[in-house]
């Protein structure tokens, strides 16, 4: 049994992608606004809903999706927990295992961080990025567990 922990830096590089999307909302809002005939101070208060949204998301709700989140690699397959609000959990058998994939985006190339994807028949776990080595572990043991089997 292996369990494996999310870095810091998968934390900040999803607070840097929710603020960042709030900041894309409200230019997007912006330029809307010649489409949309609203008062000013209403857009002026969408905008700030927008940005305040994004920033409590990225500084409180983040922090503790990923204390919860964990990934636990046992003998006979894989299993993730997660959630605030709502508990999931995962469980992955290796004799269900179709394939795995791993995504770098440009930002957490630079960050040293991989998420892997792993697919059954008729679902498909997401593990959000951890360090390069823990994703490489984690697919090799995947490989020679569902090879054992």
């Amino acid at each position: 049994m292996k369990n494996y922990v999310l870095p810091r830096k998968t934390l900040f590089l999803w607070q840097i992608r929710a603020i960042t999307f709030g900041i894309l909302l409200c230019i997007l809002m912006l330029i809307a606004k010649t489409f949309i005939f609203l008062p000013l101070k209403i857009i002026w208060i969408i905008l700030a809903v927008i940005l305040s949204l994004s920033v409590l998301i990225a500084v409180l709700y983040m922090p503790l999706l990923f204390k919860t989140c964990k990934v636990v690699l046992l003998t006979e397959g894989v299993v993730v927990e997660r959630g605030v609000f709502f508990k999931n959990t995962h469980i992955l058998p290796f004799s269900k295992l179709i394939y795995t994939q791993t995504y770098k985006s440009p930002v957490a190339r630079i960050l040293g961080l991989t998420a892997v994807s792993l697919k059954a028949a008729r679902s498909r776990v997401f593990i959000p990025e951890m360090s390069e080595e823990d994703a490489s572990d984690l697919i090799i043991a995947l490989s020679e567990g569902k090879n054992h089997d």
